[in-house]
């Protein structure tokens, strides 16, 4: 368990009192871990939305079992208030609950709280403890800056050429979502300030998985041609990129992901008439020149999820990519010829 989550947890004693008070702008204790930890010590939470609702829930459901020494009642309730404070709540309430307030601008004192409040709360645990290294009290900026460097390994001020811009681009999407659309902004205005990108859509690129894909799938078809191979590709065309960005795909920092996603499904093979032997061996996932090719890459998609297949404290957001990949390949191993 994270740091994170033990300091939220701390202020949830056991056996302190049978009604928590959860002042809680942000969510923050709707982390799924730190719901599991919160319910194996016997605390369940209930979202406070209507004081009449709530009551009818609170009053038959656990005041009453309370009394009657239930002893299969949960041990606490948490009331869980997404306001600034609890001045709404019914004053028996106040009286007899135990409150505990959460908040970004509370766990993170340094960083800028407007920022904090746009980012995914899966960043929160890392974020936390990488707060240490900050130097001081981080403007919006400065926030924007430390969180996509500590997070994701991304510097702006670094990214100087095409295939560093590609290397991070496909190190980003290779496993996520993409940049929470703060981050995404900030930094494609500091990498617009440099000629070379500056008529590339930067901010969807970063903040989009899809959107990324669509390019590199445009440049890949763009790229196979260049080789002198003609072919479609293997799914229903996209014809956003008019103009498709040039892709170095033979760089080492984007070709090693370049195969990984053929076989994900994130990216889909060219089909092409010839032989592809004036393809490099690498790039050769990225074309099907006949049937067993096309058998291959099934294939070898199995084998890659076979060995990929999350465990079980693994988080909902990854067995969902695992998922999504799961699903491309069961489309691409019924869309074979079963006959051959």
């Amino acid at each position: 368990m994270s740091a994170f989550a033990d300091h939220i947890l701390s202020s949830f004693p056991a056996d302190l009192a049978r009604l928590w008070i959860a002042v809680d702008p942000d969510d923050v204790l709707l982390d799924e871990a730190i719901l599991a930890r919160l319910r194996s010590r016997g605390f369940e939470l209930v979202p406070f939305e209507d004081s009449i609702a709530f009551r009818l829930v609170y009053e038959d459901e656990y005041l009453r079992r309370w009394r009657a020494n239930d002893a299969n009642a949960p041990r606490s309730l948490v009331l869980h208030l997404r306001a600034e404070d609890a001045s709404s709540l019914p004053a028996d309430y106040l009286a007899d609950g135990r409150r505990v307030t959460l908040s970004l601008a509370q766990l993170f004192p340094r960083m800028s709280y407007a920022v904090m409040r746009q980012l995914d709360p899966a960043v929160l645990a890392p974020l936390y403890d990488a707060q240490v290294d900050a130097p001081q009290d981080l403007g919006d900026a400065a926030t924007k800056e430390f969180v996509l460097l500590h997070i994701y390994r991304l510097s702006p001020h670094l990214i100087r050429k095409p295939e560093e811009l590609w290397g991070a681009l496909f190190k980003l999407h290779y496993r996520g979502d993409g940049l929470p659309d703060v981050l995404a902004e900030h930094i494609a205005g500091v990498l617009a300030r440099q000629a070379v990108f500056s008529r590339l859509p930067l901010r969807a690129l970063f903040a989009s998985r899809t959107e990324m894909l669509r390019a590199v799938q445009a440049a890949w078809e763009i790229y196979v041609e260049a080789c002198g191979l003609k072919g479609r590709r293997v799914g229903e065309r996209d014809t956003r990129w008019v103009e498709p960005p040039s892709i170095p795909f033979e760089h080492p920092e984007v070709r090693v992901y370049v195969d990984s996603m053929f076989l994900d499904g994130a990216l889909h093979p060219v089909e092409i008439e010839d032989v592809a032997d004036a393809l490099p061996d690498w790039a050769r996932v990225g074309v099907l020149a006949d049937l067993l090719a096309r058998r291959n890459l099934v294939a070898q998609g199995i084998a890659t999820l076979r060995n990929e297949i999350p465990d079980v404290d693994a988080s909902h957001r990854e067995w969902a990519e695992w998922a999504r990949r799961f699903g491309e390949v069961t489309s691409r191993h019924h869309a074979l010829d079963a006959s051959r």
